[in-house]
């Protein structure tokens, strides 16, 4: 089981000129939730007293895997987003709201383009003009059901993975795969997974490279962001492996999921 929170942000009023705005958005949401948390302005994170209870510090200065991603498609017609809150990150639900609120003044992209936004949701329930004090929030809980069989997996954003420390161009080891799927699981929840054997009859994969590229403030140059674009169907998989796979339809997989990247959808066959 995992527990989580949805925020959505609806109705924002510009259009995209680009057809990936995961790195936009998790910009803005990073300024503002600085913003939000930061007691000492000037001060480095990793010099701070106060990293081991900051929202800032752990979703983007954390060594560790952050416990939230962004939601986001591909050619979205406006920059409407989700962002999920996995496990420990759920405590830092109040200043993620306060960023998200925030977030229209300070602008979208290199020109810091204002905006509006229509309405926010948490979970199913409207919070747009709720007083942070007086949100109280219901956990979703995610259990997996998804039995053994055959199974199809489609990306919705590209998957940016590193397999046998390269990053994979056009073909899967499943098997690593789904063990990279059990470590980030592990990781999510601080309980490392034991081993166990992916069982299946057979795979045919049909993946392609999505080119990405994103400008990185911090390393003040462009940076290759791409993962490879397809769809794969597994066939004969066994019921603990076909749980993992369910899992990653909800927290994404792979390098940069914080971005939006590594969002797939997966359907059982007949």
């Amino acid at each position: 089981m995992l527990n989580y929170l949805i925020l959505r942000v609806c109705g924002i009023d510009i259009k995209p000129k680009y057809p990936f705005i995961g790195s936009t958005i998790r910009g803005i949401f990073g300024y503002a939730l600085r913003q939000a948390c930061c007691v000492y302005v000037n001060l480095k994170c990793k010099e701070c007293e106060f990293k081991g209870s900051c929202a800032y510090f752990s979703f983007y200065e954390n060594e560790k895997t952050p416990n939230f991603k962004l939601n986001i498609k591909l050619n979205q017609p406006n920059y409407d987003f989700e962002i999920y809150l996995f496990a420990d990150a759920i405590k830092h639900l109040k200043p993620v709201i306060i960023a998200i609120k925030n977030m229209p003044s300070i602008g979208l992209g290199v020109k810091k383009l204002p905006f509006n936004y229509k309405q926010i949701f948490l979970n199913q329930s409207e919070i747009t003009n709720a007083k942070i004090d007086d949100i109280t929030p219901t956990f979703l809980t995610f259990t997996p059901h998804f039995k053994g069989g055959n199974y199809e997996l489609k990306t919705i954003t590209p998957l940016r993975i590193k397999q046998k420390n390269i990053y994979v161009k056009n073909s899967l080891d499943f098997t690593i795969f789904i063990r990279q799927i059990a470590m980030k699981f592990g990781e999510i929840i601080g309980e490392e997974q034991p081993k166990f054997e992916v069982h299946f009859d057979k795979i045919e994969q049909n993946f392609s490279f999505y080119d990405i590229t994103r400008y990185s403030n911090r390393k003040e140059r462009k940076m290759e962001f791409g993962g490879i674009f397809g769809s794969m169907k597994i066939y004969g998989l066994d019921e603990r492996s076909a749980n993992f796979l369910e899992l990653a339809t909800l927290t994404n997989i792979g390098k940069s999921v914080t971005f939006g990247l590594g969002k797939i959808s997966v359907r059982q066959l007949k």
